[in-house]
């Protein structure tokens, strides 16, 4: 049976909270946002969005210990495009979960 294929979008709440390893992603380029609605939020403010966006860069830093380095931010910030960095490590062998 062949696993479906997984996707390169990411929330940068899952990556914070643990709920994505991409120490096995098969592709080398991913795509981060916020969470869907919390762009479109206005019972926060200004505040609460730019928590969100705070979010956002603190998970791109810390993929960029796991390997992964920032292309370019989009979207006034909200969107955050990553690729893995090429090494001479052994090739990703186990599957994507």
């Amino acid at each position: 049976m062949t696993m479906p294929r997984p996707p390169r979008w990411v929330v940068a709440d899952d990556v914070l909270a643990g709920r994505v390893n991409l120490d096995w992603y098969p592709f080398r380029y991913i795509y981060m946002t916020m969470a869907p609605m919390a762009a479109f939020s206005v019972l926060g403010g200004k505040a609460a969005y730019q928590a969100k966006i705070d979010g956002l860069f603190t998970a791109v830093e810390m993929l960029e210990t796991r390997g992964w380095e920032l292309v370019t931010f989009e979207q006034g910030g909200q969107v955050a495009f990553l690729r893995r960095v090429a090494t001479a490590a052994a090739p990703r062998t186990q599957p994507f979960p």
